[in-house]
């Protein structure tokens, strides 16, 4: 077996593996010899039928699968020992790729296109953006009170501003005047506030480094790729039509986050922050340095039980995984905070945009209540199949716990 490559273009190479019958012939007939042990046929004993009956049941299915996985490793092999760094994963070279057929060739040629990273470089430093620290305004706070005084009304009345309604918004608080109830109206929303104002930034901040770090990228391939990796979903005139505002901006920020993250290890999310960002999200602030033995022990199962479903487990790695870039960022990049109100935010980044619904200050109280073959069958006319390749753009390279 030999593995060249040569440069195809920019950000683009091909990958030939040559392959002699030699290189994968033992391991059908061992294969073969596992079916034989095991095949019941009538009129055969168990590991009875002949060899020869099992190789025209079998053999080409079997001669496919060896082949298929010789040239999957040989292709990830070149790609590891010569680190490359390649984008999504190679697909066929339509360029060169000629149909193979393993029963009447002693050797065939298998061709592979890869897309290459770019070298990307990002002064974080020298990219201006806005951070908007929201108050909230006497207008927002008289609003927002009004709104909590309808969802608590009874018999189409107002409650009033009395010791009863301050205790039933916040329970535990020993509020007892308008004005302490005002100030915690406008902590509660400027607590919210915040959450919106770190999310437009990391989507600002995300806009703006895809804007102003220049690159290129193998524009051609990956337009094929995402149509290859879309198992029919995807048409080509889907990508031609929405590439430039919605694929390409979405590979361009992983790789400017890929880029970001190899020069700062601590991006790199770690086990115990997952579990820590768990913990206060189901218990709040508890003082687990004064808890037993055995309550740390169940809150620790469940936490554990929370990280073991897989779609729980992603949805908490990109939500720290998001925070950890937006609190990096805001201390990397140019920052101006801006002082404004909620109106002047909404203002300010979504010009163009609805007005989002405000958050209200309080709840309503009143209730009490598989890897894929690398190599075509021709002769089958089985469909191509997409080589076990190291895929690097399926997930955000910065959220993975070690």
């Amino acid at each position: 077996m030999k593995t060249i490559q040569t440069a195809k273009g920019d950000l683009l190479a091909t990958i030939q593996i040559d392959i002699n019958k030699a290189d994968y012939e033992e391991d059908v007939k061992k294969e073969l010899k596992n079916y034989q042990h095991r095949a019941v046929l009538p009129g055969f004993r168990q590991g009875k039928v002949p060899f020869g009956m099992i190789e025209k049941m079998y053999g080409s299915t079997v001669t496919f699968d060896k082949l298929n996985k010789k040239v999957s490793e040989a292709l990830n092999n070149h790609i590891l020992e010569n680190k490359l760094e390649i984008i999504g994963y190679p697909l066929s070279d339509p360029d060169k790729q000629q149909p193979t057929d393993p029963e009447t060739q002693e050797t065939m040629s298998f061709f592979f296109e890869v897309g290459l990273k770019p070298e990307i470089k990002v002064d974080l430093a020298k990219i201006a953006i806005n951070d908007y620290n929201i108050k909230a305004s006497d207008k927002e706070v008289n609003e927002t009170i009004k709104r909590i005084q309808e969802g608590n009304k009874k018999d189409d009345k107002l409650p009033e501003l009395n010791e009863e309604l301050f205790k039933m918004v916040f329970p535990g608080k020993d509020i007892k005047d308008e004005k302490a109830f005002r100030k915690e109206v406008a902590t509660e929303m400027e607590r919210q506030y915040v959450v919106e104002a770190e999310r437009m930034f990391l989507n600002n901040a995300i806009d703006k480094l895809v804007s102003e770090v220049k690159f290129d990228m193998p524009d051609a391939f990956l337009k094929r790729w995402i149509v290859a990796n879309s198992d029919g979903k995807i048409s080509t005139e889907d990508v031609e039509k929405n590439y430039d505002n919605v694929y390409s901006k979405t590979f361009r920020w992983q790789l400017i986050e890929e880029t970001i993250a190899k020069a700062n290890p601590e991006l790199v999310l770690k086990e115990e922050e997952l579990r820590e960002f768990v913990t206060k999200m189901y218990f709040g602030n508890l003082d687990l340095a004064g808890m037993d033995d055995d309550m740390k022990k169940r809150l620790d199962g469940i936490v554990d039980s929370v990280l073991k479903d897989e779609n729980q487990r992603e949805n908490i790695k990109n939500q720290v995984a998001d925070n950890k870039v937006t609190a990096f960022l805001k201390k990397a990049m140019k920052v101006k905070v801006v002082d404004t109100d909620y109106e002047g935010f909404v203002k300010a980044v979504l010009p163009q945009e609805e007005k989002p619904a405000k958050k209200t200050a309080a709840k309503k109280t009143t209730a009490k209540k598989e890897e894929k073959p690398a190599v075509k069958e021709e002769k089958a006319e089985k469909a191509e199949k997409k080589p076990a390749a190291k895929k690097t753009t399926a997930k955000k390279t910065t959220k993975k716990a070690e």
